[in-house]
């Protein structure tokens, strides 16, 4: 597990996937990249989530890693590796030493995503599948995509 920044040409491949936040003045972020079955994963540190697909980092549930906004990295080029991110001490201690755990709940949420999406037509489930960003990548994760 590291922590580091998407290249821009990462960025111009999903230029039309409306969940995958784009902020020229903040890149996608920093990431936590980490490796599980065979995939690479990038999940974005964000402050003022508010949802519970997330691992948080303070006590008011706002800040950490949210696992909604998860992407799959194909290739290790659209990691910037010259570059290194920096994240608050505080956050950086609550996740460093938590990879089995973020790999856990990641596979938790992949799961949890996988069952709503054959059950849309409930609101929770809907709202889901439709703000996730594993919606951009159903071949990766070799999701039928009949629902």
């Amino acid at each position: 597990m590291k922590f580091c920044f998407l290249t821009d040409n990462f960025f111009e491949l999903y230029k039309d996937c409306e969940e995958i936040e784009k902020k020229n003045n903040r890149p996608y972020a920093t990431v936590c990249l980490l490796k599980y079955k065979d995939l690479y994963f990038a999940i974005p540190i964000r402050h003022h989530i508010k949802h519970q697909y997330a691992i948080f980092t303070d006590k008011e549930k706002t800040k950490g890693l949210d696992l909604s906004k998860t992407l799959i990295i194909k290739d290790l080029k659209y990691i910037i590796q010259n570059k290194t991110a920096f994240i608050s001490q505080s956050e950086y201690s609550q996740l460093i030493t938590k990879e089995a755990f973020i790999v856990s709940k990641l596979n938790s949420y992949i799961k949890k995503y996988i069952k709503a999406l054959e059950h849309q037509d409930i609101k929770k489930n809907y709202l889901l599948c439709s703000m996730s960003c594993l919606k951009y990548f159903h071949d990766e994760l070799n999701i039928k995509t009949s629902y």
